[in-house]
């Protein structure tokens, strides 16, 4: 079957690969970039697919896979760490999104019909970020990064009721400033700790949603500063973030065919889109 495939040296190029077995093979709809595929390119092994932000087709409807799946019942999983359980790591999808067909070893959520294919691969992240905002006081908030994370969870946010800023390098992606320091900054851009502590009031909490780089340990002693840390999703999230989907106002993304994945990664990397999903 066709894929995308990542060559000897970690780049991605389109390549014949073998069927994926297991007991659920579905078709790939559509599946979606993540800011985590393209930080892996490069980086990860020769011959792997990536790709998880994943509608299928399974028993005549369209779903959104389930990306890793913890035990559920270790001490982990019981406090709500579930992303840190020794089962999370095991990867559901195989041998990744960026192909024709799947095997879905986690499962799936169905989509509502009024979602389409590629606003349906938005379920995973959006799931990602309901769990993260799940750890955000309610108040004021930075985000840190502005964006397709940093969007959604100014989106989910906001619809709360909070006070949401979005800061981002680029100013076409920034929103107004805070008037001071705010109770929560959330870092959805890499290497922000250091913006993070200086915009975050005394008490206050960071949320970092991304690699916040370098944090003075002194400014969190002196200021008393809370560090939380958030990472993927479990099914009961893609549950709510599929619920939620038709409510939110979200960016509309770039859909592209399989076969012009350069273009798509051109465009993201480049900035010039805020998401790309592609179509086997």
């Amino acid at each position: 079957m066709r894929a995308v495939v990542l060559n000897s040296s970690g780049q991605p190029e389109p390549a014949e690969v073998s069927e994926p077995v297991g007991a659920e093979v579905l078709r790939v709809l559509a599946c979606g970039l993540c800011g985590s595929d393209v930080e892996k390119i490069g980086r990860a092994p020769g011959g792997s697919v990536l790709g998880h932000e994943v509608v299928a087709e399974a028993d005549g409807k369209r779903v959104a896979l389930v990306h890793h799946e913890p035990c559920g019942e270790c001490e982990r999983c019981r406090a709500g760490h579930e992303s840190t359980c020794e089962e999370f790591g095991t990867a559901t999808i195989q041998p990744g999104g960026f192909a024709e067909r799947v095997a879905a070893l986690g499962g799936w959520v169905d989509l509502p019909d009024d979602v389409d294919d590629a606003l349906g691969s938005y379920t995973e992240p959006l799931a990602c970020v309901l769990r993260g905002a799940e750890r955000v006081p309610p108040g004021e908030v930075l985000v840190l990064g502005g964006g397709f994370v940093g969007r959604l969870f100014a989106a989910v946010l906001a619809r709360r009721g909070d006070t949401v800023y979005v800061r981002d390098a680029d100013p076409a992606r920034s929103g107004p400033e805070p008037a001071g320091a705010v109770r929560t900054v959330v870092v959805c851009a890499p290497n922000s700790g250091a913006d993070a502590l200086a915009a975050v009031e005394p008490g206050g909490t960071v949320l970092v949603f991304a690699d916040a780089g370098g944090l003075d340990g002194g400014e969190l002693y002196r200021r008393e500063i809370t560090i939380t840390g958030s990472r993927s999703a479990t099914r009961r999230h893609m549950e709510e973030a599929v619920a939620l989907l038709p409510e939110l106002e979200l960016p509309e993304p770039l859909v592209l065919p399989l076969e012009r994945f350069d273009e798509g990664l051109a465009a993201y990397r480049n900035r010039a889109v805020l998401k790309v999903v592609f179509r086997p």
